[in-house]
């Protein structure tokens, strides 16, 4: 056992009949198999009469402890294991069905599937609880939408209205057959496809395919659906990174130490291209907001050690708006910034933009004068402008990436800051405005 890896994966216990008598997930196989060794005086006398047949073991490592749970599942349906309590309950397991796959499947709940040899059905489970399956499915339809409603009258599902749903099934059903009804079928069939991946432990393809669309709109300038699409892959990378459902588990989740990781992991690539970075402990992030030019504000975020510190965060409502583009305000934000010498220097500083918001304020840096990096992170396709030889390269790093899941949550922290705050402050121009026409 001590070459057991320590990564999420699923174990097979199995006996001298060559039966799987039990099957197991942990976030970390070797630490969750030695647990069972070490103290056997604290187990539970079935679990120790379980110990009394294991012959062999067996593991199979998996990306994520998202990932561990789908397929314990489906160990668990497959060799419905002796003592897995879970396989051997007529009425407690809980399976996701998904029917009609040949028309316009449906996914709901059952409690024991039939007639699962029928090709237009498809089964996932089984799951402890209702409440964790639809758990499950509540993640998921934020990164691959579908629709659990059963009566098609021509009326968009509840869940459409959320843009869970898209297209739905009910309005499709509706439409006369045609070009537009058979492109919306394809894309809502498309989606369950995904979506049957995912539940069987291909989040990997799925997450291929997605990313293949995403660059395929990019190349047609789509540019609106292809951000609908880098939305989609990180809420489904957000799900099989267990950011969102640390309860579905057995062990306690240890996401103290993620910050932390995402940090080190940034630093490492950063230092390929930006020599003098020695630290990301401190990091700062800039962002813009406006419409038009109106109530235009920009915001100031930092992170310390991969956790945001709100109680540091800035908002500027910038001086002069009219004439002034993006990048302009952006500079006037940086300014002011580094106008309060009290408050602490980052060791890197990100910017909501590409090369002429990082040139912009290097340029500001360089005249004060300042010797702190900056970097830019690019809404389309996610892309990281670094100042690299006298000139900027832009890199493209890995969607599973911590380094870019760190990128990606100080920009929307950042994003988030700022349009609430311009938010608020068009609401007191409206109503200014509207006590003028009283």
């Amino acid at each position: 056992m001590t070459t057991l890896p320590h990564t999420p994966g699923i174990y097979l216990f199995i006996d001298k009949r060559g039966s799987v008598i039990y099957v197991g997930k942990a976030r970390d196989v070797s630490k969750r198999i030695h647990q069972y060794f070490v103290r056997p005086s604290l187990l539970t006398d079935k679990t120790r009469r379980l110990l009394e047949h294991i012959h062999e073991i067996k593991i199979k490592q998996v990306a994520t402890e998202f990932e561990a749970l789908l397929l314990e599942a489906k160990f668990i349906r497959s060799y419905a294991p002796k003592y897995n309590m879970i396989a051997k309950d007529d009425k407690s397991p809980i399976y996701i069905q998904i029917k009609n796959i040949k028309k316009m499947p449906i996914v709901e709940l059952c409690r024991k599937p039939k007639n699962h040899t029928l090709s237009d059905l498809r089964y996932f489970g089984p799951f402890a609880s209702s409440r964790i399956a639809l758990r499950i499915l509540g993640m998921l339809r934020h990164s691959i939408p579908f629709c659990q409603q059963k009566v098609r009258n021509g009326k968009p599902c509840f869940y459409t209205h959320l843009g869970l749903c898209n297209p739905c099934p009910s309005v499709i059903e509706k439409i006369s057959p045609g070009t537009q009804k058979n492109i919306l079928a394809l894309s809502y069939k498309k989606n369950i496809k995904r979506l049957t991946w995912v539940l069987a432990g291909r989040s990997k393809k799925t997450i291929e395919s997605l990313r293949k669309e995403m660059v395929r709109f990019s190349n047609e300038k789509k540019f609106e659906q292809a951000g609908i699409i880098r939305d989609q892959i990180q809420a489904l990378l957000a799900t099989i990174n267990n950011r969102y459902n640390p309860f579905v588990f057995e062990e306690k989740d240890t996401l103290e130490k993620a910050p932390e990781e995402q940090t080190e992991n940034l630093l490492r690539i950063l230092q390929q291209y930006i020599s003098s970075l020695t630290s990301c402990k401190r990091i700062e992030c800039y962002d813009i907001s406006t419409l038009k030019g109106s109530a235009s504000v920009g915001s100031m975020v930092v992170f310390v050690k991969g956790i945001p510190h709100t109680d540091q965060y800035r908002r500027f409502k910038t001086r002069i708006t009219k004439g002034k583009s993006d990048v302009d305000m952006m500079k006037e934000v940086v300014s002011r910034r580094f106008n309060h010498i009290e408050w602490n220097y980052p060791d890197l500083i990100v910017v909501d933009g590409g090369k002429p918001q990082v040139s912009t304020c290097i340029s500001l840096l360089q005249s004060i004068p300042l010797h702190i990096p900056v970097i830019g992170l690019s809404k389309r396709l996610e892309k990281i402008v670094i100042p690299f030889q006298n000139g900027f390269k832009e890199i493209t790093i890995p969607y599973s990436s911590a380094a870019l899941q760190l990128l990606q949550h100080i920009r929307d922290e950042a994003h988030r800051w700022a349009i609430s705050y311009h938010k608020k402050l068009r609401a007191r121009i409206f109503a200014l405005h509207s006590s003028d026409l009283i």
